[in-house]
């Protein structure tokens, strides 16, 4: 195992590092803060609002890793030689659902009203659900299942 052999490892952890915290903090936000949102009193409601403030900027520091680390990581496997044409669509869905998750986060939801993640009722018109947390994290989601297809694909590709 060379130095690039150990870089590009380290590249690699770092990217799933940091998809998995911001994947991770979006399953805690919905299965552990959001629930607890509507029985909460008014303290309690500042103090989510703080969290999702801090993990809205960690997210933001995340987004940039991982926008890095996932150009360093394609142009790797792409130069390989072992890419074919699956791989190639399968990247190509991956980069789409990334960035429609690092849409929502930069531009759709600034545009949304802090309180409505405060008051959450649990209805929501289908527009605002395609931009909100509960998109983001099937996206997420969906994203690892394609990470697990691009390796089969590319560890497949080297065995021929």
């Amino acid at each position: 195992m060379g130095i690039t052999d150990i870089l590009v490892l380290a590249v690699r952890w770092i990217h799933g590092m940091s998809a998995v915290t911001w994947v991770g903090g979006s399953i805690f936000y919905w299965l552990i803060i959001r629930p607890t949102i509507g029985q909460s009193d008014k303290n309690a409601n500042l103090l989510f609002k703080i969290i999702g403030q801090k993990f809205r900027s960690i997210v933001n520091t995340l987004i940039g890793v991982i926008l890095i680390t996932g150009a360093v990581l394609a142009a790797d496997r792409l130069t390989a030689g072992a890419v074919s044409v699956a791989y190639a669509i399968v990247l190509c869905v991956k980069i789409f659902l990334a960035i429609y998750m690092f849409y929502i986060v930069w531009f759709l939801r600034r545009q949304t009203n802090e309180a409505d993640e405060v008051t959450y009722t649990g209805k929501r018109p289908l527009g605002t659900l395609l931009v909100s947390t509960d998109a983001m994290l099937v996206a997420g989601i969906v994203v690892f299942l394609l990470s697990d297809i691009l390796s089969a694909l590319f560890e497949r590709g080297l065995i021929k």
